[in-house]
């Protein structure tokens, strides 16, 4: 008979699976833990504010513009060229431009999503399903960056436009506030490659008659977007903050930095965004354009405009020229997320995507742009403003300038020449007058003048702009149009290319080719398609053209010499 055991327990068959149950649950519980750590990690802020009152239409005198009107701020439409006054503090500056502007927003964060979803890879057996996931994580940083001034004006444009009907993402819009800085081109665009979304030039002409005093030229485009900068309208904004100095920008609808800006003390900065080594999304610093707004808000001499950007790390890289309208004097800050170059005597006036000081310029990221990009652009510009300039008509000739170093003529579109059809906005500022004229696409690109001196500093009893300067009588008055549209089936081409989809391809380039014949970019691609077909002798021929016109893309020209010699 068995010993019995007083408070002892009868054995049981073993139970394997009781621990596998209990790890299990353990694991459930820290995935789920893990998750909520991920999303309040990866989750953006958003700062409290309100946006009421409705918008109307409003006329100041019989025969004046029209206006729309959101409490003390209004949007007036001058040609193709939208200009907005904004009063009051971040987030109200913020929600009138999205109450105002807000039928212009999709169309921008479309075009600037893929390059911000091209910062993480898809790659990997599970690179699609946590693609979106790893965006998160990878941009996590980035309102950390801002300062609160920024998240608010952010958090109003995005009530602004919900105010209007026009439903878009907190996220969507403070990360394009960055893309400038960390954003990877679209595949489509073609510029890849080159690692930039922009493409600038800054050109600083003495004036003849007055040696004291300098014209600003100004070319900015986004050909790095998805589509093309197309939809990179110019916006005019006047902007008068609360306590802070006013300041007027020509930017495009959703961007709320300043690329292109001066202040009522006339200090002016024109940004030049460029690629090194140190840039990525991961790093917790202010986005450029950001800084440069704060820099107008707050500076009211080069040495103080200098200090702010010094003291201030950067999430990309970047020129950054500023000028004292007052004084005439100019410099170059050329600012990277770990450094800042000063260079008080420039040894050309024009700027480009590249950083030139020996301390940077060697940079990895900096000379592969260097390389993959042409610099007779910024020569050429230099070379026409060697000598101070007669006139402001003379400066406009400047920036429309379709010549290449050698003086000879270029196609329409070309790469290499000043007025390359691509620029979002292309301005001319003189910072001791504060007159400023911008380029209007819809009437053949007139020159729009604006009086900032009212505008900034309420001097005159109204507004009083320079004359606008008449468009080139020499240019073809649809140019931009056909260049816009070529360019628009040129990447659809390479989209389907990507895919490899030769047969759309090719029709996409032919109807690029029939809307601009010469452009380099399109007769370029044709070639490449034909070589890849093997259709040699079409693709020499190409080539040839390509080549005779000036080549505009130095690895298309290393592709196309290595065929002709063969």
């Amino acid at each position: 008979m068995p010993d019995l055991v007083i408070g002892g327990r009868r054995s049981g068959p073993p139970r394997p699976w009781r621990s596998g149950v209990i790890a299990i649950a353990l694991l459930g519980v820290a995935v789920v833990v893990a998750w909520f750590i991920y999303r309040r990690s990866v989750a953006y802020e958003v700062p409290d504010g309100t946006v009421e009152g409705e918008v109307t239409e409003s006329q100041a005198a019989p025969g004046s513009p029209a206006l729309l009107t959101y409490g003390p701020s209004s949007l007036e439409w001058v040609g193709g060229v939208a200009v907005l006054r904004a009063t009051g503090d971040a987030h109200a500056i913020g929600a009138a431009h999205g109450r105002l502007l807000a039928q212009l927003l999709p169309s921008v964060v479309d075009a600037a999503r893929p390059s911000i979803e091209g910062t993480v890879s898809d790659d990997g057996l599970l690179g699609g399903a946590t693609h979106n996931m790893r965006l998160a994580w990878r941009w996590r940083f980035i309102d950390d960056g801002l300062v609160d001034t920024d998240r608010r004006m952010i958090a109003g444009l995005t009530r602004g436009a919900a105010a209007s009907g026009i439903e878009l993402g907190f996220d969507d819009l403070l990360r394009d506030q960055a893309v400038i800085d960390v954003g990877a081109p679209a595949q489509r665009s073609g510029e890849a490659d080159r690692h930039s979304l922009a493409r600038t030039l800054t050109v600083i002409a003495q004036q003849a008659q007055a040696p004291a005093r300098v014209w600003i030229g100004r070319s900015f485009a986004l050909p790095g977007l998805a589509d093309g900068g197309d939809s990179a309208v110019p916006v005019v904004t006047i902007a008068h903050p609360e306590g802070k100095l006013a300041w007027a920008s020509v930017g495009w609808p959703g961007f709320m930095g300043v690329v292109s800006g001066i202040n009522a003390e006339g200090i002016a900065v024109m940004v030049d965004p460029a690629r090194t080594a140190d840039v990525r999304p991961t790093r917790t610093a202010r986005p450029v354009a950001l800084l440069v707004r704060m820099v107008l808000e707050q500076a009211k001499t080069l040495d103080e405009a200098i200090k702010l950007v010094e003291q201030t790390p950067t999430l990309g890289a970047a020129s950054m020229i500023i000028v004292d309208g007052s004084t005439g004097k100019w410099l170059v800050v050329e600012r990277t997320p770990s450094k800042a170059i000063v260079e008080r005597n420039p040894k050309l006036p024009a700027f480009g995507d590249v950083l030139t000081t020996n301390a940077l310029s060697s940079d990895p990221e900096n000379d592969r742009t260097r390389r993959m990009s042409t610099s007779s652009r910024v020569e050429r510009a230099a070379k026409l403003v060697r000598s101070p300039l007669a006139d402001i008509t003379t400066m406009a000739a400047v920036m429309r300038d379709q010549r290449g170093l050698d003086d000879v003529a270029r196609p329409p579109g070309h790469r290499g020449v000043v007025d390359d059809g691509r620029a979002a906005h292309t301005l001319i500022l003189d910072p001791a007058s504060m007159e400023m004229w911008v380029t209007d696409a819809h009437a053949a690109g007139r020159m729009r003048g604006f009086d900032l001196r009212h505008e900034l500093r309420g001097e005159g009893d109204r507004s009083a702009p320079p004359a606008d300067l008449p468009a080139d009588l020499q240019a073809e008055p649809d140019r931009a149009l056909h260049l816009a549209a070529a360019r628009a089936e040129l990447r659809i081409a390479r989209d389907a290319l990507a895919r490899g989809n030769r047969t759309k391809a090719a029709e996409a380039c032919a109807r690029a080719r029939a809307r601009a014949p010469a452009l380099p970019e399109a007769i370029e691609l044709e070639a490449m398609l034909a070589q890849e077909r093997g259709d040699d002798v079409r693709a020499r021929r190409l080539f040839q053209q390509w080549l005779d016109a000036g080549p505009d893309d130095p690895q298309g020209e290393e592709r196309a010499r290595a065929l002709l010699a063969r």
